[in-house]
């Protein structure tokens, strides 16, 4: 239905939320997390595929994807499960502020990541662009993930308001 939306010209956003209960606490529930994700990124590709193959409408020369930022996310992260030395798993239960972000289409810089994470799931410090104009090197945080969304949408940050301060993530978008 969002593609369908989206060639039609009918709207300029779409907002699709999976229904699924990702928080399992169990051996099968972190099976059936890692299945259901994969389903998900194989989903997530082939509608990047259709929009690539779509024609912008009123475009001429540019395709679906060109002209729409996609944005992949979850509410929360959590750590991976690691290995014992007796060859059992470990399975993690907990909830981290930091989670991982897909950012995708139009003025998005191409085949890159960015940040990673720490064996126990903790976000690893990249380059923001702060809401000074200074570059410095921290986690990021929600805030920074919508304001370098914006950003890649063209709005400036006289434009917008995030309480608490916000940065940019450098290296995202194009340019």
């Amino acid at each position: 239905m969002a593609l369908r939306l989206l060639k039609s010209d009918l709207c300029t956003s779409v907002h699709v939320s999976l229904r699924m209960d990702f928080d399992t606490h169990s051996g099968a529930g972190h099976a059936f997390s890692c299945a259901h994700g994969r389903g998900l990124m194989d989903c997530v590709a082939r509608f990047l595929g259709e929009m690539k193959a779509t024609p912008a409408p009123g475009k001429p020369g540019k395709t679906l994807l060109d002209d729409t930022l996609v944005l992949v996310m979850s509410e929360f992260g959590r750590s991976w499960a690691s290995r014992a030395n007796d060859g059992s798993y470990n399975l993690p239960d907990d909830h981290h502020p930091y989670t991982s972000v897909f950012f995708a289409g139009g003025n998005v810089a191409a085949n890159r990541q960015v940040g990673t994470y720490t064996t126990r799931g903790l976000g690893v410090p990249v380059d923001i662009i702060e809401e000074t104009g200074q570059t410095q090197k921290r986690v990021p945080r929600s805030a920074d993930v919508v304001t370098t969304a914006l950003r890649i949408m063209g709005m400036e940050p006289n434009e917008f308001f995030i309480p608490g301060g916000y940065g940019e993530v450098v290296g995202l978008r194009k340019g």
